[in-house]
């Protein structure tokens, strides 16, 4: 059984056909105060549910609206509850940068462990390491194949595939992998007086009429992309291409990375906000495939 939630940003369709199964949407409205109003208004007792919420924009409202509902389930007596987050807010705090600091992703990991989630999909978390402090299953949905298959529509041969610092080389790799291409990883410096960080790629490196992808999997103020993009045509790249699994887009992000030099902007569909100048990607295949596989594997 599938339940969409506020921000199921039309997932719960997909899935529910893709798996065949019953779907139904929880009645929300929002009180003149700002408090979340919710009803279940149909039977769940002893079905396996699969909750479906993205948690952006408005974390906090998302993750206490989902954290509700899953308790709620659980006291009408489901049998089980998985929870499809497409974006999983606060996921980047994986550990203690400073003395003191809460690590969020670790713990909303651990309240939805608590409030009973059995198992947990989400797409391509910022560390997939911090996964491990879900109690449960978790599947971590990687976007390869998506952005192979756009890659292909678009018409590249073979680009060069770049990750923006060693913590996305898996996601270069996996692409690049797929596209029978290359990939390169930016190496970080800082500026140990400014604090200014600045990526470069090895001084031999050969880009003047490459097609170049740089992916990722957060976009948020586009600081870093678009340096990365300024960099590669200013290292002569014919065509530069990012390709990012969730996109925030603070600020005036996209015109950053547009005016830097981008020749398109992709991200999958995991948030609610819709940013002008972006192309948006389904996930709903990939979501459906991962959640049939995991049935079966039981």
């Amino acid at each position: 059984m599938v339940v969409s939630l506020p921000a199921s940003l039309g997932l719960g369709d997909k899935i529910s056909d893709g798996l065949n199964a019953r779907h139904e949407r929880v009645e929300y409205k929002v009180f003149p105060d700002g408090e979340s109003y919710m009803r279940m208004d149909f039977d769940v007792k002893g079905e396996d549910v699969i909750l479906v919420q993205t948690t952006y924009p408005d974390q906090n409202r998302r993750l206490l609206e989902l954290f509700m509902a899953i308790r709620t389930l659980i006291k009408r007596g489901v049998h089980t509850v998985s929870a499809v987050i497409p974006y999983l807010a606060y996921a980047r705090q994986d550990r203690e940068f400073l003395k003191g600091e809460v690590v969020s992703g670790e713990e909303v990991l651990e309240l939805l462990s608590l409030a009973g989630v059995r198992r947990l999909y989400v797409i391509d978390v910022h560390k997939p390491e911090i996964l491990s402090k879900f109690h449960g299953v978790s599947i971590n949905i990687l976007p390869s194949r998506i952005f192979a298959r756009e890659v292909e529509s678009i018409g590249l041969t073979k680009p060069l595939v770049v990750a923006p610092d060693a913590g996305a080389e898996h996601r270069a790799k996996s692409l690049a992998g797929l596209l029978g291409s290359s990939h390169m990883v930016f190496r970080k410096f800082r500026d140990r007086y400014t604090g200014m960080i600045r990526h470069e790629l090895p001084a031999a490196l050969r880009l003047e009429g490459e097609d170049v992808i740089v992916v990722d999997d957060i976009i948020s103020t586009g600081g870093t992309v678009s340096e990365i993009v300024q960099y590669l045509r200013a290292r002569g790249a014919s065509r530069v291409y990012v390709m990012a699994s969730h996109g925030i887009f603070v600020g005036d992000a996209v015109r950053r990375i547009l005016q830097a030099g981008a020749d398109s902007i992709y991200v999958l569909k995991t948030v609610e906000r819709l940013v002008e100048g972006v192309t948006y990607l389904d996930v709903g295949d990939e979501v459906v495939e991962a959640l049939r596989s995991s049935m079966l594997r039981d």
